[in-house]
């Protein structure tokens, strides 16, 4: 009898946004995020609500062969890392929750891990890194932040260098153009002010800032980074080199799965 082949896909969690619109709340995950998910990493995405109960997530997590940690409007909590005290308006403290204890069941549990922007912040707090509310002010930067009177995809096109450094995944994947410096989209005001312990670098801006992480002695893809790979998933090589190593490694954790006795 001929073996029976399995083609389900890869199946990646991401952790969704609360917010509320015409006082009704939300949970809610951008369209593009998803897309590149779908179609660049060939995985399964499916939506992790924010708020879980640790015993919820911990089951959430046994199913899923990968997580994405988004980016997202609302700033991670300055009470997780002893910042400065900031306005509840600008935070969701269910996906704090949710991101920081999936984080941490992903890394012990050997699931493949992914972070864009606000996701880089929460695992460098997870791991007890700090954040700058202000990632632009600071002799020799150059601004991180977005111009909004500028049409969507003129906000998210490239705009400075970054340069790999380390041996990480990402590092990996810049260094694969064989270019040295690469250009990526930049759009956000806060970023990392001292790197956790538990990661390495492996890329910075021109200017210093770090825009790229990987959990140091992982056993798979942990990585996160501060630009935004998925609004040109599907034509920028680099967004391309990421989104597709995310997705090996998250097969690979598939297969290993059912392979376990």
């Amino acid at each position: 009898m001929a073996a029976i082949v399995d083609n389900r896909p890869a199946i990646v969690g991401v952790v969704s946004d609360g917010r509320t619109m015409d006082s009704v709340g939300y949970e809610t995950v951008r369209v593009r995020y998803l897309e590149a998910l779908r179609s660049t990493a060939g995985v399964l995405p499916l939506t992790i609500p924010g708020g879980l109960a640790e015993e919820d997530l911990q089951a959430c997590l046994s199913v899923l062969n990968g997580v994405l940690l988004t980016g997202a409007e609302s700033n991670v909590s300055p009470s997780l890392y002893g910042g400065p005290e900031a306005c509840s308006e600008t935070l969701d403290l269910n996906r704090d929750r949710t991101s920081i204890a999936a984080i941490k069941i992903a890394l012990s549990s050997g699931i493949p891990l992914f972070g864009i922007c606000r996701g880089l912040q929460e695992l460098n707090v997870a791991l007890g890194g700090t954040l700058s509310s202000d990632i632009s002010k600071g002799e020799g930067r150059i601004p991180h932040m977005e111009n909004l009177a500028l049409p969507r995809d003129l906000q998210y096109a490239p705009s400075h260098a970054i340069l790999a450094e380390g041996n990480g995944c990402i590092a990996e994947c810049i260094r694969r153009s064989q270019k040295g410096a690469v250009l990526v989209n930049t759009l956000h005001r806060q970023g990392i002010a001292r790197l956790a312990d538990g990661l390495a670098v492996d890329a910075r801006c021109v200017d210093g800032v770090i825009e790229a992480v990987s959990v140091k002695d992982a056993t798979t893809f942990a990585a996160a980074v501060q630009w935004h790979p998925e609004w040109f998933h599907a034509e920028d090589w680099l967004s391309v080199e990421v989104f597709r190593a995310f997705g090996e490694a998250c097969r690979s954790h598939m297969i290993a799965t059912k392979l376990r006795p």
